[in-house]
């Protein structure tokens, strides 16, 4: 019986690999930070799009969601602006996708922020704001949070934003918490920066301590089957050389032993 309960599980698993590699192109994914090795203080784009970030100030590899991550506890990881945001424009749809784990939380704490290079402030992001909920930009300036959920300390989240101009979606774990209406038009930047904790500068809402792993964006609207997915196997399954090797790590493998 065992032995069939492991077998339907890892199917499920096979299933949802699949609907993933079918429904996501490869030139979706416009971004992949595995944070799986450094390179000094160089941080590899491994979608293959040559988006490649630096760490700034106090950072270091430690264990992440899967495999590696990396703690920020007074530094930021950063990418200099380029035109990588021109596909989210052009198809007015776009996910950010990231593990976070916070070990202290004051204020708002910037996951992942894009902020592009002629357009003020916030362009899209995904935080936590000081009450623990989530909380999010979807294109342009326009503060949103849910109030029906609350993260923790010492505790591994899977955070999606989903987005496309009409509302803002956001998926916990695979999950769907909520979302809030946009009536907005993804704006076509030229060009734009990332910065990976921190919400709006390199030095603007900085995570105190936290760490963060498998940053994922994407010019593509990810299904909820889609989200569960990409956490279950921990990175997009169109980029796995051997996706095989990644089905017997599930969620339920988290370290958290911080």
């Amino acid at each position: 019986m065992r032995r069939s309960l492991f077998l339907l599980g890892l199917s499920a698993v096979c299933i949802l690999a699949v609907s993933l590699s079918y429904a996501v192109e490869e030139e979706d994914i416009l971004v992949y930070y595995s944070f799986d090795k450094l390179n000094g203080n160089k941080v590899t784009d491994d979608s293959g799009n040559g988006n490649e970030a630096e760490l700034s100030g106090k950072g270091s590899l430690v264990n992440g969601a899967f495999k590696k991550g990396i703690r920020l506890n007074g530094g930021v990881v950063q990418m200099a602006a380029n035109d990588f945001i021109v596909p989210v424009g052009e198809k007015g749809v776009i996910t950010m996708e990231a593990w976070f784990y916070l070990n202290e939380h004051a204020s708002y704490d910037g996951i992942i922020s894009i902020e592009a290079a002629a357009a003020g402030c916030c362009e899209y992001r995904i935080m936590v704001n000081p009450t623990f909920n989530p909380f999010w930009d979807a294109g342009h300036h326009a503060d949103k949070s849910l109030g029906n959920f609350q993260f923790e300390l010492d505790e591994w989240y899977h955070y999606v934003m989903v987005a496309d101009g009409k509302d803002g979606k956001i998926y916990i774990n695979g999950e769907f918490i909520g979302s809030q209406v946009e009536n907005f038009d993804l704006p076509e930047h030229k060009e734009a920066a990332i910065y990976i904790g921190a919400g709006e500068n390199p030095t603007l809402h900085k995570v105190e301590d936290a760490i963060i792993d498998e940053v994922v964006i994407y010019s593509a609207a990810l299904t909820e089957e889609e989200i569960v997915a990409s956490m279950e196997l921990s990175i997009p399954v169109v980029l796995a050389v051997e996706a095989r090797d990644k089905l017997a790590v599930t969620w339920g493998e988290l370290k958290t032993d911080f």
